[in-house]
């Protein structure tokens, strides 16, 4: 039987495989930490701590201005797009895409994907 962060890992590799635009994927705890790392390189620690920070911040926007919990965050870069989504309140998946990439297919793949680590985490 699979341990939990098999299970993980293994939806974060189906998303990977789901479109080329996908750069790279990870799920990040509330405090900062990598939970499963599938970003690529040495930039885990970094996305991890960086992606935390951003939920914290969307979480008080969403908060103070009234708009309803606080479910996904986009930014585009110059060189690429990176993606946040909340799981349950209690992790974060983020999502690095290429530049140009078809967000209507990343967004279904990665909310699909969030879904499916909300039912396990």
């Amino acid at each position: 039987m699979a341990t939990k962060q098999e299970k993980i890992n293994a939806i974060l590799n189906e998303l990977k495989m789901a479109t080329s635009d996908i750069k790279g994927a990870g799920v990040i705890s509330p405090d900062g930490m990598m939970i499963a790392d599938q970003l690529g390189g040495n930039q885990g620690d970094a996305a991890a701590a960086m992606g935390a920070a951003l939920g914290s911040l969307a979480k008080r926007v969403t908060d103070t201005l009234k708009v309803g919990d606080f479910q996904e965050v986009n930014i585009r870069g110059a060189n690429a797009g990176i993606l946040l989504f909340d799981i349950e309140h209690r992790a974060s998946l983020i999502v690095i895409v290429n530049q140009g990439a078809n967000l209507g297919l990343v967004l279904l793949e990665a909310r699909q994907a969030q879904a499916q680590l909300g039912q396990m985490i």
